[in-house]
């Protein structure tokens, strides 16, 4: 009973959520309106998610989305993203996908399974977060699009922060290459005009979101919305996918929590969210150095002298728990708040206030120039059983059998798959010598693959 004993154990402490799912501990929306006797299957009545016909039929066309088709996922963002990939990469395929570095694993998996590759496009760093975000349009290799048939966009980016979306998505369709967008952390993303506009706005062919992250919807819980321009047998394979993909007898719970979350979303007034935000950040701006993005719900705080591991750790001493926390800073993910729910506001801002933090000297940032790998580069997707360590200056031309990742933050400057330049191995070697430490380096000799 380790599970269940951890859980009674967690919620002894009354603890308050600025973390995923969107319910926060099912003080949001309705969720607790369901039954755990309204877990059942495919008998006489309930449809069939595989082949919907009825009641699931019905609930999806209630998504809504003008242009688009609409289906739950019961098995997450994850199976979404994969069946769109994998319905356009083929086996051996040069560079068939476009992605991003700050690309979820889930589609590095995707890659994978298709034995493919992918061209990784430059990407931007946020000056306010230092994060991945944006793509750099001009930068951008233009004889590598030749074979590309999927473009992969994150988008926002999991700190909430969003770039000119709409331009390159124009881009790509200008190129003729279709666009998946992975939404997972937008949802909820036009629920009011002062919430970010969402991909959907924007003709992306393939929109997938997270409706646990940011809704009240259970975990595991997604949608997929499928542009009606796309090619007809495109968008049979992808439902293809999916269904080989999930399971066979999906979860009636998450297609219910699912309903009700999109009801909520769709009845949404955030006037009382703005009141609760502006008196949480007034409160947090007292203590912290408070990093807003364009996505209201997600906050960073920071500290002089003080990591976000440990702003996090003495957050959870009150009771307090958020999403993530890194060398820089903690990310809170904050709740739609709304006038029936059950969050324990006031108890947030009191433990808050409680707090106690000692004065100290600023954090060295000397690494921080090295972090950050911005250029265009290749992933292949290749097994790494035969794979050797080789000398970092040996390894210009050779493909990395493992993800090289400097520490702090953690964000892989070269990934496993990728080619290996004579930039990486200029920029490792400077960042070793400053001091740094780069998981997947060692004894100045990175595995390749033979």
């Amino acid at each position: 009973m380790a599970l269940y004993n951890a859980m009674l154990e967690h919620f002894k402490k009354t603890p308050i959520s600025l973390h995923v799912p969107g319910h926060h501990y099912q003080t949001i929306g309705t969720l607790n309106q369901l039954e755990l006797k309204y877990d059942v299957t495919e008998i006489s009545g309930m449809d069939d998610y595989h082949h919907a016909e009825g009641i699931i039929k019905e609930s999806e066309l209630q998504l809504n989305k003008k242009g688009y088709q609409s289906r739950f996922l019961v098995n997450g963002t994850s199976v979404g993203l994969l069946a769109v990939i994998l319905s356009y990469i083929q086996a051996g395929d040069t560079q068939s996908i476009a992605i991003m570095r700050n690309a979820h694993k889930s589609i590095y998996n995707a890659i994978s399974l298709g034995n493919g590759s992918a061209y990784i496009l430059p990407t931007s760093v946020s000056r306010d977060t230092g994060e991945y975000s944006g793509v750099h349009l001009k930068h951008i290799d233009e004889s590598q699009l030749k074979n590309i048939k999927l473009a992969v966009l994150t988008y926002p980016n999991y700190f909430g922060e969003t770039y000119d979306i709409a331009a390159v998505i124009d881009y790509f369709h200008e190129h003729h290459i279709p666009v998946l967008i992975d939404e997972a952390h937008g949802a909820h993303f036009d629920i009011t005009q002062r919430f970010p506009k969402s991909t959907l706005n924007y003709d992306a062919d393939f929109v997938v979101q997270s409706f646990h992250k940011t809704l009240p919807a259970f975990t595991m819980s997604s949608v997929i919305h499928m542009n009606q321009l796309v090619n007809e047998d495109m968008l049979q394979q992808v439902n293809a996918h999916l269904s080989k993909l999930q399971s066979s007898s999906p979860s009636y719970m998450l297609m219910l929590g699912l309903e009700q979350a999109n009801q909520f979303y769709q009845s949404y007034d955030a006037t009382l969210f703005f009141e609760r935000r502006m008196l949480l950040i007034n409160t947090l701006k007292k203590i912290f150095n408070v990093i807003e993005v364009a996505d209201p719900l997600k906050v960073m705080l920071s500290l002089d002298g003080y990591s976000g591991s440990e702003i996090a750790g003495l957050l959870e001493e009150k009771g307090i728990y958020t999403e993530l926390s890194n060398e820089k800073f903690v990310l809170c993910v904050l709740p739609l708040w709304h006038k029936t729910d059950h969050y324990l506001f006031q108890d947030l801002l009191d433990r808050f206030k409680a707090l106690q933090f000692e004065s100290r000297s600023l954090l060295s940032e000397a690494k921080a120039e090295l972090l950050y790998n911005q250029t265009g580069g290749i992933y292949i997707s290749q097994e790494t059983m035969h794979a050797i360590y080789m000398p970092l200056e040996e390894c210009v031309g050779k493909i990395s059998a493992e993800h090289i990742i400097p520490y702090p933050p953690g964000i892989p400057y070269i990934l496993a798959g990728e080619a290996i330049t004579m930039h990486h191995i200029q920029h490792i070697q400077k960042f070793i010598a400053a001091g740094g430490h780069v998981h997947g380096v060692e004894q100045f000799k990175i595995r390749v693959i033979e």
